[in-house]
C-alpha cells in the first residue's frame, strides 16, 4: 500500500507546536529593538498603526483594510503594499512584525513562528476600555508607547464629549438587526456604542450575550424606539427593503415610522478608536428625534 505524503503545512506546524511557546506569546512582549518592517494583518492593527507608526514602517496591510466596504481607512491605505492572510503572502513583505487579530488561523501562527517571525495578536475587544489596551499594546510592541498613549487620550476624550449630553437620549431603547435577524448584546462593542451614546440596549436587557440569531416574535415583543443598520452610508429615516418586507417586522412602530438609523457598516464593525464616531452619530440622531 502507498501511503500519502504528509503535508508540508503539517509538519511545520508540529515542529512549531514541539518548540513549545514563542517568547511573543507573552503579554509583556516587547522586542528589543524597533521593528521597521510592521504588517499589519488585520484592520484594527492597520487603523492604528496609520496613527501613531510612521508610514515607512508599515511594510503591507491586510487587504480588507484597504477596502472601502469594510474599512473606514481604506483610502489611507493607498499606496502600501496589500497582503492576503496565507503566511506565504505575509512572508513576501519581509516583516520583523506582523500584528494580527484572534481570528488569523493557528497554521499561519505556527508558520511564522517557525521562520521566527514575531506574531502579537490583538484581543478580541468587547468595550472601549479592551480597545484601549489593545492600542497600548499595539504601540509598546512597536515601540510607540507615547504615540499609543497619545491616540488613547483622544479617544477617551471624545467619548467624554459623546456623554455630556448621553442623559438627554437615556429614554431611547435601541437595538441593532441584520437581514438574518442578528443583534449584540452584552458584551459586545455595539453595546459600548450604545451605552456611550447613553440609550439603552434591548438585547443587552434581554440577557442576549455578544452575538445572537433572533426570532421575529423576540424583536415584536421588544418593541425598540429604533433600529440600528450598517449600511454603504449613514442615514435617517430610510428604512431598506428588507426590513419592511421582512414578515411581521413591518408591525413595528419605528419601522412604520422610519425610526430607523443607518450606520456606515465600516464605523459601525470597527474595533479601534475609531468606534467612538459611531456612538456620536447615534446619538446625533437620538437627539435629532428629541424622545422616542
Amino acid at each position: 500500500m502507498r501511503l500519502r505524503p504528509f503535508p508540508l503545512i503539517s509538519l511545520l506546524v508540529c515542529a512549531a507546536a514541539c518548540r513549545g511557546e514563542v517568547a511573543w506569546s507573552a503579554p509583556d512582549w516587547r522586542p528589543e529593538r524597533a521593528p521597521l518592517r510592521i504588517v499589519a494583518a488585520s484592520v484594527l492593527a492597520t487603523e492604528v498603526l496609520l496613527e501613531i507608526a510612521p508610514r515607512e514602517r508599515i511594510a503591507a496591510v491586510h487587504f480588507v483594510a484597504a477596502d472601502p466596504r469594510w474599512s473606514v481607512v481604506a483610502d489611507r491605505c493607498i499606496g502600501l503594499p496589500v497582503v492576503g492572510a496565507e503566511p506565504e503572502q505575509l512572508l513576501a513583505a519581509r516583516p520583523d512584525l506582523v500584528l494580527c487579530d484572534p481570528f488569523t488561523r493557528p497554521e499561519t501562527l505556527a508558520l511564522l513562528a517557525q521562520v521566527n517571525v514575531p506574531v502579537v495578536t490583538t484581543a478580541n475587544p468587547g468595550s472601549f476600555a479592551d480597545i484601549a489596551a489593545n492600542v497600548r499594546r499595539i504601540g509598546a510592541v512597536c515601540h510607540l508607547d507615547a504615540e499609543a498613549a497619545r491616540l488613547v487620550a483622544t479617544m477617551d476624550e471624545r467619548l467624554a464629549a459623546v456623554r455630556v449630553r448621553s442623559a438627554e437620549v437615556a429614554t431611547f431603547a435601541v437595538m441593532n438587526l441584520d437581514g438574518a435577524l442578528h443583534a449584540h448584546g452584552r458584551p459586545s462593542l455595539f453595546d459600548a456604542v450604545v451605552t456611550a451614546a447613553g440609550a439603552r440596549n434591548l438585547a443587552a436587557e434581554h440577557g442576549t450575550g455578544p452575538f445572537r440569531k433572533l426570532d421575529v416574535e423576540a424583536v415584536l415583543s421588544w418593541r425598540p424606539d429604533v433600529v440600528v443598520l450598517a449600511g454603504e452610508c449613514g442615514s435617517v429615516g430610510v428604512v431598506p427593503a428588507w426590513l419592511a418586507q421582512a414578515p411581521g417586522l413591518g408591525l413595528l412602530p419605528c419601522v412604520r415610522n422610519g425610526r430607523v438609523v443607518t450606520v456606515r457598516a465600516p464605523l459601525l464593525a470597527s474595533t479601534s478608536h475609531h468606534l467612538v464616531e459611531a456612538a456620536r452619530e447615534l446619538q446625533d440622531r437620538l437627539l435629532a428625534w428629541g424622545k422616542p
